[in-house]
């Protein structure tokens, strides 16, 4: 007689990231680690170092998403379809990729803070909260490059 193991790396909480499945003891979206593999073309072992998971936490993701891809692409169409409609507000950067910025900003303990925070407000409050980090984003990132400018027109000096 065969016992069937499972592998319990995958989580759903409807008080989590609107209930969508997510790897155990994070709040990162199953999603989250297609997008990255599918969009930013990393591997899988750049994305356990990204994300700080294991390989094991990596695979796990990515077999959920093989056997529930169509809901899973569903998710991703619904969240590509609100990242268009932010961008048509004016929100974002388009010549980053999303991931690529927030790999980026989670090295900031306060950005860290705000990206946590929108990630698990309520989808009511979701919106406001990620315009909210759009904006601290763009201002980080446009002091950065004043920063740069003026540098350089320092040492020409």
């Amino acid at each position: 007689m065969n016992t069937i193991d499972s592998i319990d790396l995958i989580y759903r909480n409807p008080n989590i990231r609107g209930g969508r499945p997510c790897v155990v003891g994070t709040d990162l979206r199953v999603l989250d680690i297609v997008v990255a593999m599918i969009f930013d073309e990393r591997t899988a072992d750049q994305l356990a170092q990204d994300y700080a998971l294991s390989m094991a936490e990596v695979h796990a993701a990515l077999s959920y998403y093989h056997g529930n891809k169509a809901e899973i692409d569903e998710d991703i169409r619904e969240d590509i379809r609100i990242g268009l409609e932010l961008a048509k507000e004016g929100w974002g950067r388009p010549e980053r990729s999303l991931s690529s910025r927030l790999r980026h900003f989670m090295q900031d303990e306060d950005l860290r803070s705000a990206i946590s925070e929108a990630v698990l407000a309520s989808n009511e409050n979701r919106p406001a909260l990620i315009k909210a980090l759009f904006a601290k984003m763009d201002a980080l990132e446009l002091g950065a490059h004043e920063g740069i400018v003026e540098q350089a027109h320092e040492s020409s000096e």
